[in-house]
């Protein structure tokens, strides 16, 4: 499958370009010192000849060790560092999922609309994607019971601040999943992509600890900590541990030993809860000067939501309407935002989205101007 994401990602690299498109955090949100301090401990001492050295398949234990406890402590589920297989961000979770289980021509689950760089990667290994529509509570249960009973080998879930939309499931989604899934033969991918940065807290439980044995969930520092060190990682049931072994060895040997030791000696000396805590603060903030931008600039005939968490906000341009073109004159004029329908297996011609944790403030109330004037032209004729 084609992707629009890291094209963008170029476009709004460019001078003069103002970004409301892609999945990037905040780097004013980054903790530089205190990554700093890690990177001159890890390469410090007894500890620098291991750090620049290849290491275990499986990762850094002391760090397996960590996200182990944080799966007891916060997602409500039993795990060990047995459980937990590093990799290069959890995009790698997806390809090495699809090559474990994936055989061209298995049937698929997938939210619709659901996130477009799972659906490149695991399209590599030709799969049929059945689209299970996305409601505001969760996904549809019917839809994901007929594509179980007619035999997907996965279902791709984001429970937490979904992205594209924004959305969670609810408590009674969750459960309503968990019954489907266990014991049917298909897996469960819970990407937790976006749990830590709920507002108020998580929204809900995970639903490994309601389906352990039929569920692998996946992680990943890069919206907390950094995207650019490529540290991700998945916790998979006991029958998975030696496939999942042998499949990383044979891709790439390990993810980066390195940035792994970087962030476990990160984890060490700060307090993690007060650092995301602090993310946390910046973008709701950030979340509500957007939105507030929104009510002023956008005309009525526009609809959006009002997320609890995570990084992006969906819009719907009127029923009927093509957003695409949207997408093609803001880009005209200097905004880039991230057309919906490359998110859906079927529809979505109507839909964008924005993300507000990107773009400054100043950045927020210029682009708006230049969405709303574009609105304007096409929806209030």
């Amino acid at each position: 499958m084609p992707s629009y994401i890291m094209g963008l990602v170029e476009v709004a690299e460019r001078p003069g370009m103002i970004s409301f498109a892609t999945g990037l955090p905040d780097n004013s949100f980054f903790d530089t010192e205190g990554l700093r301090g890690s990177v001159d401990r890890v390469l410090s001492g007894d500890g620098a000849c291991p750090a620049l050295q290849y290491g275990a398949t499986a990762g850094f234990r002391p760090l397996r060790e960590k996200i182990a406890e944080r799966c007891r402590s916060e997602l409500g589920f039993e795990a060990s560092a047995d459980d937990v297989f590093m990799t290069n961000g959890s995009q790698e979770c997806f390809d090495q999922l699809g090559r474990m289980f994936l055989n061209r021509g298995d049937t698929m689950a997938v939210e619709n609309p659901g996130y477009l760089g799972a659906l490149q990667s695991f399209s590599s290994y030709g799969p049929i994607f059945r689209a299970v529509e996305m409601t505001d509570d969760g996904p549809d249960g019917e839809m994901l019971s007929d594509s179980v009973e007619s035999g997907a080998k996965m279902f791709y879930s984001i429970p937490n601040f979904q992205n594209p939309s924004g959305r969670s499931y609810s408590r009674s989604a969750r459960l309503s999943v968990s019954k489907i899934i266990e014991g049917s033969g298909c897996l469960l991918v819970e990407d937790d992509a976006y749990g830590e940065l709920g507002y108020n807290g998580r929204p809900g439980s995970t639903i490994k600890s309601m389906a352990p044995e039929d569920t692998v969930l996946l992680g990943s520092f890069s919206k907390t900590i950094s995207p650019g060190m490529r540290v991700g990682w998945m916790v998979v049931p006991d029958w998975m541990k030696e496939v999942a072994n042998r499949s990383i060895e044979a891709a790439s040997l390990q993810s980066g030993s390195f940035s792994q030791r970087v962030i476990d000696d990160f984890l060490s000396n700060n307090d993690y809860e007060e650092y995301l805590s602090s993310l946390r603060r910046g973008y709701k903030h950030k979340k509500r000067i957007f939105l507030d931008a929104m009510e002023d600039r956008l005309p009525e005939a526009m609809r959006w939501n009002d997320p609890a968490g995570g990084m992006f906000i969906w819009l719907r341009s009127p029923d009927g309407t093509d957003a695409m073109k949207l997408f093609e004159l803001a880009l005209d004029k200097g905004l880039v935002t991230m057309p919906g329908r490359p998110f859906h297996i079927k529809g979505g011609e109507n839909t964008v989205r924005l993300n507000f944790a990107t773009p400054s403030a100043g950045e927020i109330e210029d682009g708006m101007k230049i969405l709303g004037g574009v609105c304007r032209d096409l929806y209030c004729l």
